[in-house]
């Protein structure tokens, strides 16, 4: 297991006199769907023939909750999103109680690959000690997943350039959230922005935006400890490896499939 977790422990890392980082428009929610939300509208970082207010493109990459319950115009709306690839990250009895309704879709490229075996955030959970803590162990053991991690971004290389790819686990928090910062993360977008992305799974987009640019206290505790939480798996992820796509290959994805699934997410 990945031996880390220390050092910066806050939802920022934005150095001491420098200016705070604006809100994006990154991470918009769609009107269907489980935390259903868009990737693209992410900020990248400046190079050669890219423009300052570059951002990742939209409708390219979707991040989910369970797909299981979507009604017939939700399905609709997705297909005409753009939506003809989900890869579907959770175990298989979940699969198999609750069935994802994209996996017998005509026109529709399903992959499962559980990442790992439950939903962290069930309620009818009870987490033992400490919830960071249970919290990090299972990131952890994610990560140490590095086989359904390479599953997982050899199918996302798959992706043709006019189709939207749509992953997901059972809330779209955990297993979707680690996924999101991983693809972030291979595409340059800042530390801010990521743990943003994983912390609007748990409050509202003006909170967690007033939270992590603006520095107002949250109203929920949980909007505090999960976004240090995801700076924390972050920073150690760059310590051990020094960024994700490093991380990716060692996991065994190819620096092609890796060149691919950035392409499609930031032309």
């Amino acid at each position: 297991m990945l031996g880390w977790f220390h050092k910066r422990g806050g939802a920022d890392a934005t150095p001491t006199g420098a200016p705070a980082p604006a809100p994006t428009e990154g991470g918009q929610l769609l009107p269907v769907g489980d935390n259903c939300r868009e990737l693209g509208g992410y900020p990248l970082p400046a190079s050669p023939g890219r423009t300052s207010s570059a951002s990742t493109l939209r409708r390219r990459f979707l991040r989910s909750g369970s797909t299981s319950t979507l009604s017939r115009k939700e399905l609709h709306y997705l297909r005409e999103y753009g939506v003809t690839r989900v890869i579907d990250l959770r175990s298989v009895p979940e699969c198999t109680s609750s069935p994802d309704v994209f996996a017998s879709r005509p026109g529709i490229t399903y992959v499962n690959v559980p990442l790992f075996g439950i939903n962290m955030h069930d309620p009818r959970l009870r987490l033992p000690g400490d919830t960071r803590d249970y919290l990090a162990t299972g990131y952890l053991r994610m990560l140490d997943n590095h086989d359904a991690v390479r599953q997982v971004f050899s199918a996302f290389a798959e992706a043709t350039p006019k189709e939207c790819v749509l992953f997901h686990c059972a809330a779209g928090m955990d297993r979707t959230g680690i996924t999101s910062m991983l693809l972030l993360g291979l595409c340059g977008v800042d530390r801010t922005s990521i743990v943003a992305d994983y912390t609007y799974s748990f409050a509202s987009r003006e909170e967690v935006d007033a939270y992590i640019y603006q520095g107002v206290s949250p109203s929920f505790t949980t909007v505090d400890v999960l976004a240090k939480l995801m700076g924390r798996v972050f920073d150690g992820l760059i310590e051990s490896y020094g960024s994700a796509e490093a991380y990716l290959l060692a996991c065994g994805v190819s620096q092609a499939q890796l060149t691919c699934v950035r392409k499609h997410l930031v032309g």
